[in-house]
């Protein structure tokens, strides 16, 4: 608003409202026309120094201020100080140590040239003196008020920002982890089964070699997807991977999974963060779990669905350090009010049990 028309016609109303209250009836009784000529420029020149107070804020107050002090000594206004605590106000907003230096000790100055300089008596200098002590005291403080809340705020609009550029960086970090961290696992696995069969054939390595490489296009498919949506704004892939597809990958992989898939109707953030849970926990199982086998259990209950990832592996080491995975997967469960626990299984391996809402919490 400094610059705008709006604060341009505010400054200029005032002006106009000072001159007529402080200046237009001394000018009419003064003596001497030499006199009123000179107050008349002096009015002129306070008017300047309140039109041009954001342009000038150093400037214009001393302006101001020396003005009307010359027009106290030859009584031609009765202004309190008040057009000079009007353009000390932009002085004031400002918020550094040398504007302070500056502004208090503009301050101190006039006051002490107001105490010791011109007339006295119930309309003289000392009167004038408390009121204009009050408004450039007032200006001032209303004018650091001000400023420290306007600080206040823009250190809140930056600390709004920057909470929302680690929430997208924490998401994109995700879903990269959890897209291409699949998929390779999937073909490391598939890769190293294929190596390591005894008597393979040139048609069984093609064959593997061939679905090695529909991996790895759609995997490459998936980080395009990720990379298009993250150009327009969002954080994710935009879609959940089929569960049947996930199964189908782990036992690409090596590892016996049985399932109990039931048919869930949930809104498509659900379906997501229950996608790549159960994606996250098939990956670990393949890379660490050294399991042989994994049950896969999905059902909805009344107002969430639930997920269960059982594996017969080397189990859950207890004060072990989260990975990403494990931590992404916990971030995207309690991001939309839901529950994640990994322990270990009384009878060997790991359990990964997940409550995932079908309503966000605001």
């Amino acid at each position: 608003m400094r610059n705008a028309l709006p604060s341009w016609l505010t400054d200029l109303g005032a002006a106009a409202v000072l001159v007529v209250v402080f200046w237009v009836q001394p000018l009419r009784a003064a003596d001497e026309a030499r006199t009123a000529a000179a107050g008349a420029v002096l009015a002129a020149v306070v008017a300047a120094a309140v039109l041009a107070r954001w342009r000038c804020p150093i400037l214009a107050p001393v302006i101001a201020v020396l003005a009307t002090g010359i027009a106290w000594a030859v009584n031609v206004t009765t202004d309190p100080m008040l057009a000079a605590a009007w353009c000390l106000y932009p002085l004031a907003l400002r918020r550094g140590v040398l504007t302070r230096i500056i502004g208090s000790a503009a301050v101190l100055v006039m006051l002490i040239a107001l105490m010791l300089h011109g007339n006295t008596g119930p309309t003289g200098v000392d009167q004038r003196a408390v009121y204009a002590a009050l408004a450039v005291g007032a200006s001032w403080l209303l004018g650091h008020a001000e400023a420290r809340r306007l600080e206040a705020s823009q250190h809140a609009v930056r600390q709004r920002a920057e909470a929302g550029q680690a929430r997208r960086q924490t998401a994109m970090a995700r879903e990269v982890h959890d897209v291409v961290g699949h998929a390779l696992s999937v073909i490391g696995a598939e890769a190293d089964i294929s190596r390591n069969l005894p008597g393979v054939g040139a048609s069984e390595l093609r064959a593997s070699l061939t679905s090695i490489e529909h991996r790895a296009r759609g995997a490459l498919e998936e980080v395009q997807a990720l990379v298009r949506a993250l150009r327009a704004g969002r954080s994710d892939s935009g879609g959940a991977t089929p569960l049947p597809q996930l199964v189908a990958a782990a036992r690409v992989g090596g590892v016996e999974v049985t399932t109990r898939i039931d048919q869930i109707d949930a809104p498509e953030h659900t379906s997501l963060v229950v996608s790549r849970v159960v994606q996250e926990a098939l990956s670990n199982v393949i890379r660490h779990a050294h399991a042989s086998h994994c049950e896969v259990a999905v059902w909805q209950e009344d107002r969430a669905v639930s997920v269960r990832v059982d594996d017969d592996g080397c189990g859950h080491v207890g004060g072990h350090r989260p990975g990403t995975g494990l931590t992404g997967m916990r971030e995207r469960v309690e991001g939309i009010g839901g529950s994640l626990t990994v322990t270990g299984r009384l009878e060997g391996g790991t359990r990964v049990l997940a409550w995932v809402p079908t309503e966000v919490a605001s």
